[in-house]
Parts: C-alpha cells; sequence; structure tokens
C-alpha cells in the first residue's frame, strides 16, 4: 500500500487546485426468474445469456462473476472492493478511508489535509493562508509577507519595492535606514543620511582627519607616489551643495574635491597651492578611499598631467580601489562593488578604463605613462 501511495502522490503533486468529487454506486442485484421474462438476458461484458442471479449496474446487465472481475470499481491505492460511497480523484476512485489518509494532499507546514488551492514551494505543499504567514518571505522594513516586486541589497536584506521610495538610505553603506536594519540613523543638514551602524566611526574632527591621513598617504608611497605636500589643509563640509559651491568642474560620483592655484613667473611654477574638501560624516573608510583619490589629483597637479576627464577621474579613483583593497570588510566589498558597476562616463567608465591599464602595466610603468595618456 505504501509503494501504491507514493506513486500516486507523485503524479498528483504539482496540481494548485483540488478537484474531488464524492459519488456513490447505485447497484442492484436480482434473482431471474424465466417464466416471468420471457426475453432471454444477456450479460453486457460477456454477452451469454443470464440464467440466474445477476447485477444491475448503470441499467446494464450482468453475471455476478463478469461484475466482479472486470466491472466492479476498485480502489486505485488498496485494489479492493469499492462499494457505496467513493472518492474519484485525477480520474482514479479510492475508498473515502484511502484517500484520505494516503491521497490527499496535506500541508507541510500545519500537517492538516489541503481541499482547495494552494501554494507549492520547491517539493511541499502548502495551504495558501499557511504559505503567506509563515513560509513566504518577510519584509526586513516592515516584517510584512514580500509578494509582487522586491529589493534584495548588497548586505542580504529583503524589503518591499516600495520602501526604497519613501524611506532614506545611507550614503556610506546604502543600507536602507530604519528600526529593523540599522537601528535607526541620523541626518546631515536634513539631506543626507548616515546609519547607526556606520555612525560610530565616522570622520568628524580633526584628530581622525590627520590619523587617516598618515594611513593614506603610507599607501601611496607604497605604490610611488610621494612628494606630496604636508601642509595642504583638508576641511569638512556638510553639503554636496557645499561642495559644488566651491568646485570649478563636474563632481560626479564622489564626494570631495581638491582646489589648486598655481603662481607662474616666466612660464615657470613659482608657487602651488592646495586645499582638499570632504565631505563630512563619511565612514573612515570612505573618508579614506574619498582623500586618496584627492590626493592622486595633487599627484596630477604636480607633475603637470593634464589627461581628459574620464582619464583624470578615473587615475584618480585607482587610489580609492587601493584603500578599499587593503581593508578585507564588507563595506570595502560593497564600496568596490559599486565603483566597478558605476555607468558614470568619468568616475565608472573612465575608472575601469584606467584600471585595465593598471592590470596590464601595474602602477611603477602607468604612472611614467601618464604623461603620454
Amino acid at each position: 500500500m505504501q509503494e501504491n501511495w507514493q506513486k500516486i502522490l507523485s503524479k498528483i503533486g504539482q496540481n494548485k487546485m483540488i478537484h474531488r468529487i464524492t459519488k456513490s454506486i447505485p447497484l442492484l442485484s436480482f434473482l431471474l426468474i424465466t417464466s416471468l421474462y420471457p426475453v432471454q438476458t444477456l450479460c453486457t461484458y460477456c454477452h451469454k445469456k443470464i440464467d440466474s442471479q445477476y447485477i444491475l449496474f448503470k441499467n446494464k446487465h450482468y453475471h455476478n462473476s463478469c461484475f466482479e472481475m472486470h466491472i466492479q470499481l476498485k480502489c486505485e491505492l488498496c485494489r479492493e472492493k469499492i462499494e457505496g460511497e467513493y472518492t474519484v480523484f485525477e480520474n482514479k476512485n479510492f475508498h473515502p478511508d484511502c484517500y484520505e489518509k494516503f491521497v490527499q494532499l496535506r500541508c507541510d507546514h500545519c500537517g492538516n489535509t489541503i481541499s482547495d488551492a494552494y501554494n507549492i514551494e520547491g517539493d511541499k505543499n502548502y495551504h495558501q493562508s499557511c504559505y503567506r504567514n509563515n513560509i513566504l518571505q518577510k519584509c526586513n522594513v516592515c516584517v510584512k509577507p514580500i509578494e509582487g516586486k522586491y529589493i534584495e541589497d548588497f548586505w542580504g536584506n529583503v524589503y518591499h519595492k516600495y520602501h526604497s521610495n519613501t524611506m532614506p538610505a545611507c550614503e556610506n553603506c546604502n543600507r536602507i535606514i530604519c528600526q529593523k536594519i540599522t537601528q535607526g540613523g541620523y541626518s546631515v543638514n536634513k539631506n543626507r543620511y548616515i546609519c547607526a551602524l556606520c555612525y560610530p566611526k565616522v570622520v568628524v574632527d580633526q584628530k581622525q582627519i590627520e590619523m587617516s591621513t598618515k594611513d593614506v598617504k603610507s599607501a601611496l608611497r607604497n605604490i610611488g607616489i610621494k612628494g606630496l605636500p604636508s601642509d595642504i589643509p583638508i576641511s569638512l563640509v556638510n553639503s554636496m551643495a557645499e561642495l559644488d559651491h566651491i568646485s570649478t568642474i563636474r563632481l560626479g560620483d564622489v564626494k570631495g574635491y581638491t582646489h589648486y592655484d598655481v603662481e607662474t613667473l616666466d612660464g615657470r611654477k613659482i608657487k602651488e597651492t592646495y586645499h582638499i574638501y570632504i565631505l563630512s560624516s563619511l565612514h573612515e573608510l570612505t573618508f579614506k578611499a574619498v582623500l586618496a583619490h584627492e590626493f592622486l589629483h595633487v599627484y596630477l597637479f604636480q607633475n603637470d598631467h593634464e589627461l581628459r576627464s574620464d582619464l583624470r577621474e578615473g587615475f584618480c579613483n585607482l587610489g580609492s580601489q587601493l584603500i578599499y583593497l587593503q581593508e578585507n570588510s564588507d563595506l570595502s566589498k560593497f564600496s568596490l562593488k559599486s565603483m566597478y558597476e558605476s555607468d558614470d562616463p568619468d568616475y565608472g567608465k573612465g575608472f575601469i578604463k584606467m584600471n585595465s591599464m593598471l592590470e596590464k602595466k601595474g602602477w611603477v610603468r602607468l604612472l611614467k605613462d601618464l604623461k603620454r595618456l
């Protein structure tokens, strides 16, 4: 019986709607009295005459033996005769008990029988209510079941798509800011947002700037970027609007700007001044990556490398990549992924061009070849 049950269950497991009919066999048994019936009665199955008791089924006559061997309904599961009520499912006949105990689908969550529309997940079946309330993935923002369009971020958080239109995201890690994902967050000038996970490591004072500057210059020296001025002022600004006001070029997808002034005499440079501006409240890793980008601008100014915009910003983004590659953290991996996937013509596609050159040439040769780009 177990083997039959498995075969039948495998055939019906993909249905999403249960179609079941309960029927009853109208069965009559008669004793043939030839004197009262001068017309000979023939068996509908074997077409031979009936001389004794016979079965009348669906207005047709059968020998008892013909009916039991060839016409009598048998349960598809136990193969025993069916008498009285029976259940038809998938054009197969079952005793009601056989059907309920071994054939009728059961919910893989609650274990109760399924008698209506249901959901299939993998090779398991669920009541619609069980599936929605217990199996469907829940939104990490509102904890409601996710049905329809949703977003899965780099960090593994899953949420309804509409939340991204109504809730801010952290400008460091891009997590949607809410209590359940980031334990809340903070706003900077009501235009920028930092999540509570990144906030403990944001750069907000001069001591943090000095420590980051030391680390970044050390990383740049290791690849051949030496002789950067030691007295470059580094100032924090609170908004992109301030950066735009200070800058004279399109900033694009970066969070800093380097102001450069040069004095010349008879065509010779006699004085160069720099001032680096970076957004405040950046995670220290993001701050270092932005600072490395700006220091490479200083390097280009120092060496009179005038590159077109995509090569210039792409080269400077190699500095940001250098910082991210040094730290094997989830935030560094997220930041690198964002850089590689950017479609900005300068900071994205220009970076991909320069990174391709770096992979072929290495830092020493790339720095030598800058004057020819």
